[in-house]
């Protein structure tokens, strides 16, 4: 039985995507969002030591550059609503072989992606829930070609 390692990998400066983001929800009337945060997201479905996997997949640099990158093994609990944007026909399969085959990560099975989106909201816990979905759907999911999940 698989496995499962969840990492997220942000950057360490200004994300000018999460700023523009931020930015433009404001301008389409989403006044209760305060803050806006980008990560990208993996979840590997691995065969052996989780340990030995997490401190070797950290110091791949295609998916955490170290200068500018910061990287955890978990999605941080706090009060923000995080929503989980993926692309609907992306299977990991660009990026399978190339840790598999390339980088030798044979026990890695399966490799998910997507984008979290973690929202820091000016409401109670059930309106922000409400927010950030009108938000999802408004503006940081693409309902033609992804599919998100609020966390």
């Amino acid at each position: 039985m698989p496995k499962t390692v969840e990492m997220t990998v942000s950057l360490k400066v200004p994300d000018n995507t999460a700023i523009t983001a931020l930015q433009t929800l404001h301008k389409i009337g989403f006044d209760r969002i305060k803050d806006v945060k980008k990560s990208d997201y993996c979840r590997f479905f691995i065969e052996g030591s989780e340990e030995k996997f997490k401190s070797q997949i950290c110091k791949v640099d295609i998916l955490v550059n170290a200068n500018k990158h910061a990287y955890a093994f978990q999605i941080l609990k706090d009060n923000n609503v995080k929503i989980l944007v993926k692309n609907i026909n992306d299977d990991g399969s660009s990026l399978l072989p190339t840790l598999k085959n390339r980088l030798g990560f044979k026990n890695i099975e399966k490799v998910e992606k997507a984008t979290l989106w973690s929202l820091a909201i000016d409401a109670d816990e059930n309106e922000a829930r409400k927010i950030a979905e009108k938000a999802a759907k408004g503006l940081l999911a693409n309902e033609n070609y992804q599919e998100y999940v609020i966390l």
